[in-house]
């Protein structure tokens, strides 16, 4: 009896090596400056519609406000950019003065027509609204008559300024609404479809309209002094967090809502949490995004003192508790990031919760008002215990792998953009020594590490133990550390079977047995040696015939199998070169009996049928295998009726699965989830719908749909090195892939 195991590993894994830790790494391929001072600034929005984003931002020395169009290519290579540069073309000014101006900037499209407005909280307790639009524009935009802008008035907060607002899609209808406070209330103004223009006198828009229910709704909740907005039940509805001297809410949202809407908070209209708003009213208190790459939206909340944050986990379906403990201690619900356990620090006085480094993964980023500098820890699929310590010297999240730290920012509130329309988040920050602002490029770098496998067929091994790579394997690295890689059994389970790590005290790895049959290893300590530790997994079992595959994955970069067939004698093997497997394939149909010789992966078969309606097949294939030689496998085929067709196989195994998608193709041991794009390993039990831990079917995507859920979306073009911009010294290189479409992808290599 001999046991045969195929393995090809090919590990690619996308990651940012972090931004300028200070001014004195500053140059012109990694940050641009901004001749402006002061601390109001929002970016990540389109309002002209060029689908580049812009940035919004006061000047304290002109007392004004500007906004500069996206796309580093409109200002022709001037450094810095200098509010003298806008001409209409570029951006435009806003005739308001810097004074006037009171929290954040928000923006997003309210009436759907595929421009975002802006929304300027104003200290005579207005909001202003300016429509966005394709221009031409006019410099000192003043027009709030109700067709290029208009006003709320009267929203009267507990202070002597206008409310606090943000924006979301509450109901449900697939358009933000603005949802905003006043002294006695929570209105939610619901947003307009096909470019509607809300209903003015003069260009003013009357509140009672919301709190009649016309135009939205109202929730009878006083001194309110900070909203949130986002998933967190994933319901497809954003949810509504609200924040004042109490315990905070967060109140799911509803397609319909009653006027006014007073939910009972027992779990299914909502919970509340103890936390409490913190004075300073313009900060950023919370966030939404997916930190660890589940498909579901996850929230982040800084506590009143602001040294601590809380990152609470999303969930789909079920029942939240009526009170959620932000300390229960239980990680797989909620996180606590502090700066030294023992004594905390202030760590966070304004929070964004979104991808800057291009990996799919949300991450948390904060300005530290009282310190100088600004902090961000990457999103990251590992398991994270309860609490965790960001001491800025020694915490492992805050290396250039897993987060950053830019010392001597200003205390004032950043923002993120994408600037340069290369696809990453760039970071908008002002700094101490000089009070200018600079916008500090995010760099997606392609990391490459491979197992590089010597012989990809093991021979039978009597005791049933397998160590698969130990001297089997040539591991190579560069850049950031893989974080993990998970081992599973995708066949029927025999009871015998045991994934298990057989490690010593040195190890660095950290094990988690899900079960006998699926084995996640994980890089605790960031070892870059830590791909060697694999050497240490073990297969054991007891059987004596069947086939046995064993997937091995991380997130939606690493998707490969290794088969074991287990038979009474060895299999032949055909070996050609250690290069990947190429295989191509013929089926026909013959009267009642059926010949046939096959080489499947790397094993080739003669097959002899019983009577009856059977098909003739050969199958040929190259194969990567080095292995002894061995006798033929003799077996035979079932009777029955066959199809008659050519069905090609690729190089990694290409199947049609029977799904509801004629078009879904996975790779073999996978199969489509119904309705989808997305490859499943067979046998697994998945309740997502997110491609970001599965891969798409070939021909397809994994690209981001809304509010960092990401979808596979069929590719409809390829693109080759001409389309992309690698900085020096790295140049552009086309690598194979497995799309049915495109053949090359270009990618920026040493």
């Amino acid at each position: 009896m001999y046991i045969y195991i195929i393995l090809i590993l090919i590990l690619k894994i996308s990651i940012n090596k972090g931004f300028p830790s200070s001014e004195n790494y500053f140059n012109i391929s990694n940050s641009y400056g901004i001749e402006v001072y002061y601390e109001d600034k929002a970016g990540g929005f389109d309002f002209n519609g060029d689908g580049k984003q812009d940035f919004i931002v006061s000047d304290g020395q002109t007392n004004r406000v500007y906004v500069f169009f996206g796309d580093i290519s409109r200002y022709g290579g001037q450094r810095p950019l200098k509010v003298s540069m806008i001409d209409g073309i570029n951006g435009f000014s806003i005739d308001i003065i810097k004074n006037d101006i009171r929290n954040f900037f928000i923006c997003g499209d309210l009436n759907n027509d595929g421009y975002d407005e802006i929304i300027i909280r104003m200290s005579n307790h207005q909001l202003k609204i300016i429509y966005g639009n394709p221009g031409p524009f006019k410099n000192d935009f003043s027009n709030f008559d109700g067709i290029d802008g208009f006003v709320i008035d009267y929203v009267i907060s507990r202070k002597d300024y206008a409310s606090y607002q943000v924006l979301c899609d509450h109901n449900g209808d697939g358009i933000k609404d603005l949802i905003f406070n006043t002294l006695d209330a929570v209105y939610v103004l619901y947003g307009l479809d096909n470019g509607k223009k809300f209903p003015t006198n003069s260009g003013k828009f009357d509140i009672n309209f919301v709190s009649n229910g016309t135009f939205g709704h109202i929730m009878n909740r006083s001194y309110t002094l900070n909203l949130g907005c986002g998933d967190l039940n994933n319901d497809g509805i954003d949810d509504l967090v609200t924040l004042y001297y109490g315990p905070a809410t967060v109140v799911f949202g509803l397609k319909i809502y009653p006027n006014p809407y007073n939910p009972v908070l027992h779990g299914t209209a909502g919970f509340t949490l103890d936390i409490k708003a913190n004075q300073l009213e313009y900060i950023i208190q919370s966030g939404f995004g997916d930190f660890n790459g589940d498909g579901l939206q996850d929230m982040v909340i800084v506590n009143q003192d602001l040294k601590s944050i809380y990152l609470i986990y999303g969930k789909q379906g079920g029942i939240w508790e009526s009170h959620f403990n932000i300390n229960s201690g239980n990680s797989s619900e909620v996180v606590k990031f502090v700066r030294d356990i023992s004594s905390p620090q202030e760590l966070c006085d304004s929070i964004y919760f979104v991808d800057t480094n291009g990996d799919g993964l949300s991450d948390i980023s904060c300005s530290v008002f009282t310190l100088p500098y600004t902090w961000g820890v990457y999103g990251t699929t590992m398991k994270l215990p309860s609490v965790i310590d960001l001491n800025i010297k020694t915490s492992p999240l805050l290396g250039d792998c897993t987060g950053f730290i830019i010392s001597n920012t200003a205390g004032t509130i950043s923002s993120w953009t994408d600037f340069n329309n290369d696809g990453i988040q760039d970071l908008i920050a002002q700094f101490r020594s000089d009070q200018k602002n600079y916008i500090l490029f995010g760099e997606k770098t392609i990391i490459s590490a491979s197992l590089n496998i010597i012989n990809n067929s093991i021979t039978y091994n009597s005791n049933g133990e397998y160590n698969f790579l130990e001297f089997n394997f040539n591991p190579i690295s560069s850049g950031c550390n893989v974080h993990f890689i998970t081992f599973k059994i995708l066949d029927s389970i025999d009871p015998s079977d045991q994934l298990s790590f057989s490690s010593s005290n040195t190890t660095s790895s950290d094990v988690v047995s899900i079960s006998n049959s699926e084995l996640q290893v994980f890089n605790t300590n960031r070892d870059p040696n830590f791909l060697q530790s694999l050497s240490n997994v073990l297969f054991k079992t007891n059987r004596n015939s069947s086939i046995v595959t064993i997937s091995i994955s991380y997130l939606n970069i690493i998707n490969d199998t290794i088969k074991i067939f287990i038979s009474n004698s060895n299999p032949t093997i055909t070996t050609t070169s250690t290069k990947p497997a190429t295989t191509t394939g013929t089926t026909a149909t013959t009267g009642t009996a059926t010949t046939g010789t096959a080489t499947t992966g790397t094993i080739a078969t003669t097959n002899t049928a019983t009577t009856g309606t059977a098909t003739t097949g050969t199958i040929a294939t190259t194969s990567t295998a080095t292995p002894s030689p061995a006798p033929p496998v003799t077996s035979t085929a079932r009777t029955g009726t066959a199809t008659t067709g050519t069905p090609p196989i690729t190089s990694t195994q290409v199947l049609q699965n029977n799904t509801i998608n004629n078009d879904c193709i996975c790779i073999r041991g996978q199969i489509c989830l119904p309705d989808s794009h997305i490859c499943v390993n067979e046998f697994e039990v998945y309740h997502g719908g997110s491609c970001l831990q599965n891969s798409c079917a070939l021909g397809y995507d994994c690209k981001e749909k809304s509010n960092q859920i990401y979808k596979c979306v069929k590719q409809y073009s390829c693109i080759s090195c001409a389309d992309i911009t690698c900085k020096s010294p790295h140049h552009c290189i086309l690598v194979l892939t497995t799309s049915q479409k495109c053949k090359y992808q270009p990618t920026c290599s040493n």
